[in-house]
């Protein structure tokens, strides 16, 4: 038997998008291959996806989709 503890679980990064077409707000994820975040509109479905870049990016946490 082997000694393997747990690890710590980390949480997923994520941004806030603010949908205008519903008046909602939510938090998306960063995808699984780590190259964007990406999420719908809980109501409407509407899709946004926001590339991650190396050089050039934003810093805010907050964004607002159509």
């Amino acid at each position: 038997m082997t000694d393997q503890s747990p690890t710590p679980h980390q949480p997923r990064p994520s941004v806030g998008v603010h949908f205008k077409c519903c008046n909602v707000y939510v938090n998306i994820f960063q995808n699984h291959a780590g190259t964007a975040y990406a999420g719908h509109c809980p109501r409407c479905a509407a899709q946004i996806e926001i590339p991650i870049v190396e050089q050039g990016g934003s810093s805010t946490r907050f964004f607002t989709g159509s």
